[in-house]
């Protein structure tokens, strides 16, 4: 039987263990290990049963463990998936109660949250987080390293790069391109073109920062 480890002990990979914890796949297909945190003491205050087992910087791949990334700052998922990746590691997708096609094409290390609809002939790259209530229009293409925070809509034929940060309530309408490394503030409705680099805030989504 496999064993799942997760990378981040802190509120994401809290909220992704219990996903996990109840999953059909476990005790079926796989175990959950533990966490690989720097933070040796961040469950502390927690009713969490598994530990943190090693930092994910210095830790060594078992050939019988599986993985997921539950870090929700891109840049940070990103870092911390290196080391892992560097060894050849199989990441799962975790997708508990999430509706979405055959048509449909993901990537690896890919976490939807619970209660996530995802359209026809969407593209969904890897090391994505798609958190709760979210609804992915169809023909959709998301890059890689993506957070899309809960109760986000992304309309149809839209373009997500890499390394998105898409805060919670926000709206992206049909056929509009958010580029690499953006950031959309809560509640944001984007109506058009996101340049690389800025953050958008607003009804409708107006450029207030570039780097």
């Amino acid at each position: 039987m496999k064993e799942l480890v997760i990378i981040g002990a802190g509120g994401l990979g809290r909220t992704v263990f219990w996903q996990c914890n109840a999953d059909y796949g476990n005790g079926r297909h796989w175990t959950i290990k533990g966490f690989l945190d720097d933070r040796s003491n961040i469950l502390d205050a927690f009713d969490v049963p598994t530990p943190i087992i090693g930092s994910p910087s210095t830790y060594r791949v078992q050939p019988n463990e599986i993985w997921l990334c539950a870090l929700g700052e891109p840049k940070m998922r990103r870092k911390y998936v290196a080391p892992i990746v560097a060894q050849d590691a199989e990441f799962i997708n975790l997708c508990t109660e999430v509706a979405y096609p055959a048509s449909a094409k993901l990537g690896h290390g890919i976490i939807f949250e619970r209660k996530v609809q995802v359209g026809s002939d969407t593209r969904i790259g890897d090391f994505v987080s798609v958190l709760s209530m979210c609804v992915i229009g169809h023909d959709v293409v998301i890059g890689d390293f993506v957070q899309i925070a809960s109760f986000t809509f992304v309309g149809a034929r839209a373009r997500i790069g890499n390394d998105v940060q898409i805060h919670p309530h926000s709206t992206v309408l049909p056929g509009v391109s958010i580029g690499d490394r953006a950031v959309v503030g809560a509640g944001s409705v984007v109506i058009h073109d996101v340049p690389p680099d800025s953050t958008v805030f607003g009804n409708p989504a107006k450029v207030v920062f570039s780097r």
